[in-house]
């Protein structure tokens, strides 16, 4: 891990596989702890991220860890990822898109694959990710699973 105090960040400059959280620039104190946040939300498919475009998801950060395990859908979150790993990333690659034929683009799968794997992932979770409020649960979960960096 390394520190990179400046007043503007080239996104184009960071080498590929790195990972950077970026803060807001107005006092280092204050920067450095929003790109720590920042850091925690990256993933390989998205490596940097600005602190100001978490929004409220930021809020997820500041839950204790036995908070995020104690949740159903964080717990369901946990067991697929034991189970079937790869699944995740489908996961992801909807939650990231939303649509079904762009995550199995995303993936280079049929969409049919695609939706083999949701349907599978959805009934792990006890959740209808393909409905708006199902997919917005299963985002929430997933992210708040990531933070925990068991």
């Amino acid at each position: 891990m390394g520190v990179v105090l400046a007043t503007t960040v080239d996104i184009a400059r960071i080498p590929a596989g790195v990972r950077a959280g970026i803060g807001a620039a107005d006092g280092p104190a204050r920067s450095w702890e929003q790109a720590r946040t920042a850091l925690r939300f990256t993933t390989a498919r998205r490596p940097v991220v600005h602190h100001d475009e978490l929004g409220a998801s930021a809020l997820l950060a500041q839950l204790s860890p036995d908070v995020l395990r104690g949740n159903a859908d964080v717990a369901g979150i946990a067991r697929v990822a034991a189970a079937h790993p790869e699944d995740l990333e489908t996961l992801d690659a909807y939650c990231a898109t939303g649509s079904l034929r762009r995550a199995a683009d995303l993936l280079h799968l049929h969409h049919s694959s695609v939706a083999r794997r949701l349907d599978q992932i959805g009934k792990a979770l006890g959740i209808d990710i393909t409905e708006p409020a199902g997919l917005i649960r299963a985002s929430l979960a997933l992210t708040a699973w990531r933070l925990l960096d068991d």
